[in-house]
């Protein structure tokens, strides 16, 4: 048993350097495109729909208004 748990803490205190190995082996990242594929301008212009159709829903009158009083 006693073997077990030197093993065990042995592992435990190992295992966070076993994947330094495979973060250093890895490729560098891609560079990035930002700024090619659309502009922002139309990622504004997306949530202010969503904004405007939103408020249009929230000001549209319920049916129970009669209840409201």
């Amino acid at each position: 048993m006693h073997r077990l748990s030197k093993a065990l803490v042995a592992t435990m205190f190992a295992l966070p350097f076993s994947d330094t190995a495979i973060v250093f082996a890895q490729n560098a990242p891609r560079d990035p495109t930002i700024g090619t594929k659309s502009s922002v301008w139309m990622g504004y212009f997306v949530a202010a729909v969503f904004a405007g159709i939103l408020l249009l829903l929230t000001l549209f009158p319920s049916k129970r208004q009669h209840e409201d009083l």
